[in-house]
């Protein structure tokens, strides 16, 4: 095996397990905010109905959509929140 080979052999598998990462990711994010919305939402059709919907307060996104990333979730539990306390309907 040439060192052209082993170099992309690892950069192959560094990606794949970057990808694997992020979707685990993603779904840690996802199940967090399913969590926090149930508890507001009382139960799950309406949940995930509600993380499927575009929403103003998230720049017109779907809170879904933001369970990329730790701000994204952030954002999501901040309004899961707001609309907890009245603030945001």
């Amino acid at each position: 095996m040439t060192e052209a080979t082993l170099t992309a052999d690892i950069s192959a598998i560094k990606s794949q397990l970057e990808t694997e990462i992020f979707k685990y990711q993603a779904e840690i994010y996802l199940r967090q905010a399913k969590i926090h919305a149930l508890d507001v939402f009382g139960n799950s059709d309406t949940v995930q109905n509600w993380l499927q919907e575009k929403n103003p307060a998230l720049d017109g996104s779907t809170p879904a959509e933001l369970l990329i990333s730790a701000a994204g979730l952030e954002r999501v539990i901040d309004l899961v929140n707001a609309i907890r306390h009245g603030v945001y309907m």
